[in-house]
């Protein structure tokens, strides 16, 4: 009796319980409801769809992800301003360090290792003494591709869009999706035929990437380097990928795109650096 009386009382709380799963799910729900209803705010107004998913785009990003990458780019600017000092001093200490092994015939393996340990507590000194984070640089996309994916969903289930191998086929598109676009994209709910959408997502994904690598130095490093090429490789996969989904999602990838453009413009402008009180440029990220 006493046995199956623990036993039920862990049935219990199994059926009471969220597991985290169930948790995870529950929130990420309540997550896609906001947006859509920010889009149901901005439609109630009197824009169409089309002008709705533009709009909403551009007060999301200006609200959330500008302020990120406005910090970002402050912090980015102090390093890159330290740049030009860390590489004078690296030489001095390659000539100091050389003729000190030189005299006392060490190896090459010890001098090289002898430059790195020195050179990495002068990063360390400089970056603390002016406030400089590198993982700062990596923040943006923490903040922005949630943001994207999460539009995306939304945008997804207004279209009546499945989700592959896991969505129901039998979704209903949002009332006046399918005649709420303009131009060739009347039909929100629809692929585009033209290739005009994913073509133009595709470019605009690679002069972001483009834009993004002239920031770096003249001799990028070896993660550098393949990271710029792997985005290179996504920018151009998504042509394929924005095909297949609706118009709707296509036109948010694209204002989404075109937003990140004018933002990465607009930092490369001294007038606008500033009046955000950014730190100038380098002279080749300006070139």
């Amino acid at each position: 009796m006493t046995n199956l009386s623990a036993e039920s009382i862990v049935l219990s709380a199994d059926l009471t319980v969220d597991s985290p799963i169930s948790q995870a799910s529950t929130q990420v729900n309540a997550l896609l409801a906001s947006t859509h209803y920010i889009l149901e705010c901005i439609h109630a107004v009197g824009l169409p769809w089309w002008a709705t998913i533009f709009c909403a785009t551009f007060l999301l990003r200006t609200a959330i992800t500008t302020p990120v990458a406005i910090y970002q780019q402050r912090a980015v600017g102090r390093m890159m301003m330290l740049t030009p000092v860390l590489q004078a001093w690296l030489e001095t200490l390659k000539a100091s360090v050389s003729i000190d092994h030189k005299l006392k015939d060490r190896d090459y393996s010890t001098f090289n290792q002898e430059i790195q340990n020195a050179y990495r507590a002068k990063v360390k000194e400089l970056y603390s003494k002016h406030k400089c984070n590198p993982r700062v640089s990596f923040l943006l996309p923490w903040v922005q591709i949630p943001l994207f994916v999460t539009m995306s969903l939304t945008i997804r289930g207004m279209a009546g869009y499945p989700l592959p191998f896991l969505g129901d086929s039998r979704l209903v598109p949002e009332s006046g999706f399918t005649e709420g676009g303009t131009l060739w994209f009347t039909d929100l709910a629809a692929s585009d035929p033209t290739w005009i959408m994913p073509v133009a997502i595709g470019a605009t994904n690679l002069l972001n990437v483009e834009m993004n690598s002239s920031m770096m130095s003249k001799t990028p490093t070896r993660n550098q380097i393949i990271f710029r090429n792997l985005f290179r490789a996504l920018s151009i996969s998504m042509i394929p990928i924005a095909h297949e989904v609706p118009m709707a999602i296509c036109l948010y990838w694209l204002s989404s795109g075109t937003y990140s453009v004018v933002q990465n413009l607009a930092f490369r402008m001294p007038g606008v650096r500033r009046w955000l009180k950014l730190p100038p440029l380098p002279k080749q990220a300006l070139q």
